[in-house]
C-alpha cells in the first residue's frame, strides 16, 4: 500500500511544474517586445525635418484635392507615419492627451491586409507592448475594418476583455450612432464592440482647411506602404452620399 501511495505523489508534484512552466513562458510571451515594433527616435536636430515632410505631405494632398477633380493615389510610407507620431509633441503639445499616461512609443506597422498598431505599456513595474491588428479595406459605400487580435508582447487578449473595453468606449469617449462634424453624409459612426466581427466606416468626409469634401473609394496595402484613392467631390455635395455598408469585407475596385 505505501508503495502504491509513493507512486501517485508525483502526480501533483508534475502537475505544479507543469503549470509553473505554463505561467512562466505566459510571461514571458506578455512582456517579449515584437521584432516588428521598432518606434524611431527623432533627435532634436532632425524633428524640423519630419514637420517639414508632414507639412509638405499634407500640402500635397490639399492641392491635389482641390484640383485633380478626378480620383487620385496618395501614399503613406510607414516610416513618414512612425516619424510624424514620434515628434507628434514637439508639433502639438495637446498630443500629449492623445494616448493614456500608461502608453507611450505609439508605432503603426503596415501589413499586406491592413494594419498593426502597437504602444509601450507601463504600470508600476511592469512593462509590455501592447497592440491590435486590424483588416482593412475600401470601395465605395464605405471602409470596412476588423479587429483581428490584441495582444500584450506575444501573447493574445481574451476577445470576451476586448470587447468589454471597447464597449466601455461605445459609450464615453466614442460617438457611437453619431456623425462627425467632418462627415459628410448620414450614416452614423458605428459602434466599437463591433469590431471584432467587422463594422463599416463611413468614406466620405470633407477636409477641414478647404473645406473640401472627398470620398475614400479603394485602399491598397503593401508591406510598409498604403495607397489611398481619393475621390474629389463637388464642394456643393451636401446630399446624403454614404449608403448602408456590406457586413462584410467589400471588394475594393482595382
Amino acid at each position: 500500500m505505501r508503495r502504491s501511495r509513493w507512486r501517485w505523489w508525483w502526480v501533483p508534484i508534475a502537475a505544479l511544474a507543469v503549470l509553473l512552466t505554463v505561467l512562466t513562458v505566459a510571461w514571458l510571451m506578455f512582456q517579449h517586445i515584437p521584432a516588428w515594433y521598432r518606434p524611431p527616435a527623432v533627435a532634436p536636430p532632425n524633428q524640423q525635418r519630419v514637420r517639414d515632410d508632414l507639412v509638405a505631405t499634407l500640402g500635397s494632398f490639399e492641392t491635389r484635392l482641390g484640383t485633380e477633380g478626378r480620383p487620385f493615389e496618395f501614399r503613406f510610407s510607414q516610416d513618414q507615419i512612425n516619424a510624424w507620431l514620434a515628434v507628434r509633441e514637439a508639433i502639438w503639445p495637446a498630443s500629449r492627451e492623445w494616448l493614456p499616461p500608461a502608453l507611450s512609443d505609439p508605432f503603426v506597422a503596415i501589413e499586406t491586409e491592413g494594419v498593426r498598431v502597437a504602444a509601450t505599456y507601463r504600470h508600476g513595474g511592469l512593462r509590455t507592448v501592447l497592440s491590435a491588428r486590424l483588416e482593412l479595406a475600401a470601395d465605395p459605400d464605405g471602409v470596412w475594418v476588423r479587429l483581428v487580435d490584441v495582444a500584450g508582447g506575444e501573447l493574445s487578449v481574451p476577445t470576451s476583455w476586448v470587447q468589454e473595453q471597447l464597449a466601455a468606449m461605445d459609450g464615453g469617449a466614442w460617438p457611437a450612432g453619431k456623425r462627425s462634424k467632418l462627415q459628410l453624409g448620414g450614416d452614423p459612426l458605428p459602434q466599437l464592440r463591433r469590431l471584432t466581427d467587422g463594422v463599416v466606416f463611413p468614406n466620405a468626409w470633407i477636409w477641414e482647411n478647404g473645406k473640401q469634401p472627398f470620398r475614400i473609394t479603394d485602399l491598397r496595402f503593401v508591406p510598409g506602404t498604403v495607397v489611398v484613392v481619393v475621390q474629389p467631390l463637388p464642394r456643393q455635395g451636401t446630399t446624403r452620399l454614404s449608403s448602408q455598408g456590406p457586413s462584410g469585407p467589400p471588394q475594393a475596385t482595382r
